[in-house]
C-alpha cells in the first residue's frame, strides 16, 4: 500500500517537516473520491491552497509500461492537507482518513528527528572511525581510499543493499553526500554498533578481510537472532 505522507528525498541536509506531503491521488484513493473529484475541488481552492505554500505538482503515466496518458498529480503539504480534507466532507471514508493521514504525519516528523539525532550522535564516532583507518598500519596499501571502503561496508552491511542501491534512495543524490544520509534511523543504530566493532579490530592491527568476515557474521548473527525472537 502506498504510504499517506510522502518525502522525495532521504538527505537529511534538505529534511525538513515542511518537505513531507501527500498527494491528490493519494487522497482520491483512501477518501473514496474519484481522482476527477479531487483534482477538480484543489483547482476550485487553487488560490487559497498557494496562499499557504507553493501548489507542487507532476504528472505521472496512467499506464504501467509509461507509455501514453498522462494524469497530473498535485502534492499537499501537511498545511495545505488541514485546509483541503475538510472540503470533502465527513463520510466514514474521510474522516478514517483524516485520522491515519494526520497521524502518518506525526510519524514522519518522528522518524526524521530520530534520523537527525542519530546522525549527530554518529558524528563523533564518525571521526574516531576516520582517525582509525588514517593510523591503521595497512592504510598505506590503499590510502584514503580505505574510508571510503570501511564505510560502503558499513552501510551496505546494515541496509542488505549495494552501494548503488542505497544512492538509489535519492533521486537527487549528489557524490559530495555520504551514504550515511540515506540511512534510516534503525539502520543508523546498526551503523553505529557495526562501527565500534570496526574501530576496534582496525585498532587490532586486523586486515581488512577478517574485518569484513566479523561485519557481515555479526549482522547476520543479530538478524537471526531478531527472526527468533518474532516466533515467541
Amino acid at each position: 500500500m502506498t504510504p499517506l505522507v510522502l518525502f522525495d528525498s532521504l538527505d537529511l541536509s534538505k529534511a525538513s517537516n515542511e518537505s513531507f506531503y501527500t498527494t491528490t491521488e493519494i487522497i482520491a484513493e483512501r477518501s473514496d473520491n474519484s481522482y476527477k473529484v479531487v483534482s477538480d475541488l484543489v483547482r476550485k481552492y487553487r488560490f487559497e491552497l498557494e496562499k499557504i505554500a507553493p501548489l507542487n505538482s507532476f504528472f505521472k503515466k496512467l499506464n504501467v509500461n509509461n507509455v501514453g496518458r498522462s494524469r497530473k498529480i498535485y502534492k499537499l503539504n501537511e498545511q495545505q492537507t488541514l485546509f483541503f480534507i475538510p472540503l470533502l466532507g465527513n463520510t466514514p471514508a474521510v474522516v478514517q482518513f483524516k485520522f491515519d493521514l494526520a497521524a502518518a504525519f506525526v510519524a514522519m516528523r518522528n522518524e526524521l528527528q530520530a534520523r537527525k539525532i542519530a546522525r549527530a550522535v554518529e558524528k563523533p564516532n564518525g571521526v574516531t572511525l576516520h582517525q582509525a583507518i588514517s593510523e591503521w598500519e595497512h592504510f598505506p596499501r590503499h590510502g584514503n581510499t580505505w574510508h571510503s571502503i570501511i564505510r560502503s561496508l558499513l552501510a551496505t552491511t546494515v541496509t542488505g543493499l549495494t552501494k548503488k542501491q542505497i544512492q538509489a534512495r535519492d533521486t537527487d543524490w549528489r557524490k559530495e553526500k555520504t551514504l550515511l544520509d540515506l540511512l534510516d534511523s534503525v539502520e543508523m543504530e546498526r551503523y553505529k554498533m557495526l562501527e565500534s566493532i570496526a574501530i576496534a579490530m582496525i585498532e587490532a592491527g586486523s586486515d581488512y578481510e577478517p574485518l569484513k568476515v566479523a561485519i557481515k557474521a555479526t549482522m547476520t548473527t543479530k538478524k537471526v537472532h531478531t527472526d527468533q525472537s518474532k516466533d515467541f
